[in-house]
């Protein structure tokens, strides 16, 4: 043993910027030892006990714990250190152990990886983030060993605290992430079953890295992602973007989506940070989904989704099912559509938006004017009965919306009740499942499909067509909106059965992914929900006025989609409606305009450099230049929010926030 070693050099570390306590093996002998008593300061007193550094403090100290007993792993960890964070001094005890000390641009709490297991091993592999409220022993006998800790480069004192290597939290926070990976490929994540082992075995060559979208695609389908570990999910992106690269962003927050822990901002962060995807992919995801039922093999093969009762039989006396292009002859029957160019008949379609931006209001105007054959939004409709399934609005929700709609119609139809043809079947707190699929290949109706039938075939009556809404998909999709043969089976077979045996029109309300929101696609899931309808619609909310709305085009199999077919709406007294030009848009775009002017004068003010009325930093000038708007039309704007009490003109400071500052 070293004697006086904590008389020693206790005082030097403190000198260089560390708190010290003293240690006994590798725990502190104090009461209130992280609350840096002044007993830790009485160095003489604590002589031959080991050194303790204490994390956090003034400048924010971390330490890498490796508690890896894997000489291989502990290697791949340390390089992932120089990658992730960079050099630091590194202290050893029993090797291949090791920690490393940084500090950090903020507090941090501790983290640490699982702990994985290897076979035949009692103690697992973890690594850990030593912070605030914790400590590590820079000097003296390792307990296991009886040998001194060491500093196989640089010891610790030949760094002051405030020189030490700097790293964020975001830093250490992808490190780990990268860590866990690491780990999974020696050991078996503890009190989770071996489909997260990363070393496939048998069958197939699952060590492939590359895959293709729609396999990978169908293989997360089968792999849980309710209640996983963390370590878990950070595997599985790493994975998806081993075999995807960059093109595998979307399939990971719609696989990452489907866990109540989903944080999308979060997913983000764990898909930018991983860099090294060179030891696992496709390969890795194939394996995992196997013992869930996967079969690559299957996957591989061509998937034919038709209805069941379609069987084809060879018979002499059977016309030939196919058609000879010189034997098509005109006139062929005009396409009919339900909506001029947005949704045809006897066909799925399917509208998509976020949670609360009121698509089923928009489908509830639509609906009445199907009824009556009126237009809708300046559209030609065609007029047929409408049974509208609403599974999450209550009748007193429907009846106050039909009223509002009633008023609408009014104006463009005087008439004062809702058309005879609208039958509205509220379903809120029903079995609304239409189909589930209780194993692989397999799909079994729900009992809500027969007593739809029955509906659609009461309202339709003697009519030739009918239009059946469901709102919303979620309610009545019983299987995985990932897996694609779930989705075609639903879309294909049990919506379109109504398109094929009863004639009708069919518009699903589904709600798109977070990454279909934040991408503008409006999508969600499996890529069959996009190519298993024939049109397929985007109602969003404007960015910068609540009561803004826009209805997109995404996809028409038979007319022009994109951007450039966006239809605008207000919502107003209720109900949606084609703005009125000129006081309506003026309206929307000057208020637009103002939260942008009160922003501008909020930043100038707490840059110190706010604008002035007349001299300096002239309002009159620098605004309609930031704005690229015309002086009169922004000074006209500034001198509303002055009378409204929304800006103030300080005649010492200029134009600053107001009481009611944001109100717009």
């Amino acid at each position: 043993m070293m004697a006086n070693r904590y008389t020693k050099y206790a005082p030097r570390l403190a000198q260089l910027g560390y708190d010290t306590t003293p240690v006994s093996g590798k725990r502190p002998i104090l009461t209130g030892w992280s609350d840096r008593p002044s007993a830790a300061r009485d160095y003489a007193a604590h002589g031959d006990h080991n050194i303790g550094v204490l994390c956090g403090g003034e400048h924010n100290i971390i330490a890498i714990d490796v508690d890896v007993m894997n000489v291989f792993c502990s290697n791949q960890i340390k390089k992932l250190i120089d990658e992730f964070l960079g050099t630091a001094p590194r202290r050893v005890g029993l090797q291949p152990k090791f920690l490393m000390v940084f500090r950090t641009d903020d507090t941090m709490r501790k983290m640490k990886t699982g702990s994985y297991f290897q076979e035949g091993q009692e103690k697992p592999l973890e690594v850990e983030l030593l912070a605030e409220g914790q400590q590590f022993v820079a000097s003296g006998i390792h307990p296991d060993t009886n040998e001194p800790y060491a500093w196989p480069e640089d010891n610790l004192m030949a760094y002051r605290a405030d020189h030490l290597t700097l790293v964020t939290q975001e830093q250490v926070r992808s490190f780990l992430d990268a860590c866990a990976v690491v780990l999974g490929q020696y050991g078996e994540l503890k009190g989770r079953k071996s489909q997260r082992s990363i070393v496939p075995t048998g069958g197939l060559n699952l060590t492939e890295l590359d895959g293709e979208i729609v396999e990978i695609e169908t293989a997360l389908g089968f792999l849980p992602n309710d209640d996983e570990h963390y370590d878990t999910w950070i595997q599985t992106l790493h994975a998806i973007k081993g075999a995807l690269g960059d093109d595998g962003y979307d399939l990971a927050h719609r696989w990452s989506e489907r866990s109540e822990k989903y944080d999308p901002q979060e997913t983000d962060r764990a898909w930018e940070s991983i860099k090294n995807v060179n030891h696992i992919g496709a390969g890795s995801i194939y394996h995992w989904a196997r013992d869930h039922g996967f079969d690559l093999r299957e996957a591989r093969e061509p998937q034919f989704v038709g209805p069941a009762d379609i069987v084809f039989e060879i018979e002499d006396e059977r016309p030939s099912p196919l058609l000879r292009a010189s034997e098509i002859r005109g006139p062929i029957a005009k396409r009919e559509w339900l909506l001029d160019q947005w949704f045809p008949t006897k066909a799925v379609s399917a509208v998509f938006g976020p949670g609360g931006v009121g698509k089923t209001l928009l489908i509830h105007q639509l609906a009445n004017c199907v009824a009556t054959g009126a237009p809708f939004m300046g559209l030609e409709t065609k007029k047929m009965p409408v049974l509208m399934v609403l599974c999450e609005d209550d009748a007193d929700e429907i009846s106050r919306r039909q009223l509002s709609i009633n008023a609408w119609r009014q104006v463009n139809e005087i008439t004062e009740t809702g058309p005879e043809d609208l039958y509205i079947w509220p379903r809120v707190g029903e079995e609304n499942i239409l189909v589930t699929f209780p194993s692989q290949g397999e799909d079994k109706a729900g009992e809500f499909f027969g007593q739809l039938c029955e509906q659609v075939e009461a309202v339709k009556g003697d009519e030739k067509e009918l239009l059946l809404i469901i709102d919303t998909a979620a309610d009545t999709f019983g299987g995985n909106e990932n897996i694609r043969r779930e989705v075609n089976t639903y879309l294909k077979t049990y919506l379109g059965s109504f398109c094929k045996n009863y004639q009708a029109t069919v518009v699903l309300l589904a709600h798109p992914s977070m990454s279909g929101m934040n991408s503008g696609t409006g999508m969600s899931g499996s890529s069959a929900w996009e190519n298993s309808v024939r049109a397929r619609a985007y109602f969003s909310r404007a960015e910068d006025a609540d009561d803004v709305r826009y209805l997109s085009r995404k996809k028409s199999n038979y007319s022009q989609s994109g951007d450039s077919t966006n239809i605008t709406l207000v919502w107003d007294e209720g109900v949606y409606q084609i703005p009125q030009l000129p006081n309506q848009l003026d309206k929307i775009e000057n208020r637009a305009l103002k939260k942008k002017i009160i922003d501008l004068i909020k930043q100038a003010e707490k840059e110190g450099n706010p604008f002035r009325q007349r001299t300096g930093r002239k309002i009159a000038e620098a605004l309609p230049a930031l704005l690229g708007e015309k002086k009169q039309k922004v000074m006209k704007l500034v001198s509303e929010l002055e009378i409204s009490g929304e800006i103030i003109v300080d005649r010492r400071v200029g134009y600053i926030g107001g009481k009611t500052i944001g109100a717009v």
